[in-house]
């Protein structure tokens, strides 16, 4: 039982210490915080936006439509790799295509061969804070 509280009062300890437990880890989100919220983005353009475990905005949702059969590249970047930040390519029906977390000091680059319909894009951190850039492009 003394083994349970102990690794209980670590856990506690790492979200304080991260900030993920200063408010619920979506308390402060828009509508953005979950697929039904997702917001559309266009092709080719760049997206600045912001996720925070201190804040209260953990995790934000962007959607965007291929309009024929295509290779899709999605590239992004996170200002602050403490922050742990990871980006998820999912189907219309939810399904994780691809996922990859941030590694620090580069761009990130997700190819995937695309079926014509609509796709989500899950971006989250799992402490601290960060903007972030993101691109969904048809590779040239």
């Amino acid at each position: 039982m003394r083994q349970i509280w102990g690794i209980a009062a670590l856990i506690s300890l790492f979200m304080f210490v991260t900030g993920c437990e200063k408010l619920g880890a979506e308390s402060n989100s828009s509508d953005d915080r979950d697929r039904l919220g997702a917001i559309a983005i266009n092709l080719d353009d760049l997206v600045l936006d912001y996720v925070s475990c201190i804040d209260g905005d953990k995790t934000d949702w962007k959607y965007f439509t291929v309009p024929a059969e295509t290779p899709i590249d999605v590239t992004f970047a996170f200002d602050n790799p403490e922050a742990l930040g990871t980006v998820v390519i999912r189907k219309a029906t939810g399904e994780e295509v691809t996922r990859q977390r941030f590694v620090p000091g580069s761009r990130m680059k997700m190819t995937f061969n695309a079926l014509p319909g609509h796709y989500f894009l899950e971006i989250f951190c799992e402490a601290y804070h960060s903007e972030y850039t993101l691109e969904v492009s048809i590779p040239r």
